[in-house]
C-alpha cells in the first residue's frame, strides 16, 4: 500500500471509505499533494477556501494577530488531520487565521464537491464527517472560553492542569515565547504571572520544570 494512502486510511473520517476508493482518488488525481518547508505560509488569513485540506505529515499552527499586534496561536495541529475543515464547509469559507508550517510537512487538497459526492454515497462517511465537525465546533468554543474568559494566571493553571498526572513536577513542552502566543500574551507579562504564582506558593519554576507546591489548586482546574 502506498504510504500516502495508508496515512489517509488512519484519519477517522476516511476510515469509513474503502482502500480502493482512496486509491482511486489518488490515481485520478482528485487529491493533490503539496509540500511545505518549515515556517512557510500554507494559507493566509482572508483567503477563500475552495477545497478540503488534510495534513499528511508534519505539524502546523493556526495563528492570528490581536488588536495590539500580538501573535495568538489558535491551534497546533499534528498529522494526520484536517486543516480548517469547518471553514471549508462554511457559507463564506473565508479563512480567519494564517496556517503556518512548524516543520516540513505535506498537505493534501480535495475539492469540496468530491467530499459531498463521497458523503452522498456513504452514510457512514457522512456521519463521521458531521461528528468531526461537531467536535471541532466544541473545541473552538472551548478555545474561545480559554482565551477570553480567564486571567493569565488562570490560563497557566489550566495549562498545567492539562499536563498534570498527579506527580510533583510538570515539564513544560513549550518555550515561554510559544506559551505567550498560545495564551495571547507577551513574554514579560507571562513571566510576571509565573512569578506571581510562585510568590503565592502554588508552584516553583526552574527552567522548563514546574514544581507543584499546592496540588489542591491544580486539582481545581483538572
Amino acid at each position: 500500500m502506498h504510504p500516502l494512502i495508508e496515512t489517509f486510511s488512519k484519519i477517522e473520517v476516511f476510515k469509513k471509505l474503502k482502500i480502493s476508493q482512496i486509491e482511486r482518488l489518488v490515481k485520478n488525481r482528485e487529491i493533490i499533494f503539496r509540500r511545505y518547508e518549515r515556517g512557510e505560509l500554507i494559507k493566509g488569513r482572508g483567503e477563500k477556501i475552495n477545497e478540503v485540506m488534510v495534513l499528511m505529515s508534519g505539524k502546523v499552527r493556526g495563528e492570528m494577530n490581536d488588536f495590539n499586534g500580538k501573535n495568538l496561536v489558535v491551534e497546533e495541529i499534528k498529522a494526520p488531520n484536517f486543516l480548517a475543515v469547518n471553514i471549508s464547509f462554511s457559507r463564506e469559507a473565508i479563512l480567519p487565521v494564517d496556517i503556518i508550517s512548524e516543520e516540513r510537512c505535506e498537505v493534501a487538497y480535495l475539492k469540496k464537491e468530491k467530499i459531498f459526492e463521497l458523503a452522498s454515497e456513504n452514510i457512514d462517511f457522512l456521519k463521521a464527517l458531521v461528528e468531526f465537525l461537531g467536535s471541532k465546533f466544541y473545541f473552538i468554543s472551548q478555545k474561545l472560553w480559554f482565551i477570553t474568559l480567564n486571567s493569565l494566571k488562570e490560563k497557566i493553571l489550566i495549562y498545567l492542569a492539562s499536563k498534570y498526572s498527579g506527580g510533583e513536577i510538570v515539564v513544560l513542552d513549550k518555550s515561554i515565547e510559544q506559551l505567550s502566543q498560545l495564551f495571547g500574551s507577551t513574554r514579560p507579562a507571562l513571566s510576571r504571572a509565573f512569578s506571581s504564582l510562585e510568590s503565592e506558593g502554588i508552584i516553583r519554576k526552574e527552567g522548563n520544570k514546574i514544581y507543584i507546591l499546592d496540588k489542591d489548586v491544580i486539582d481545581f482546574y483538572v
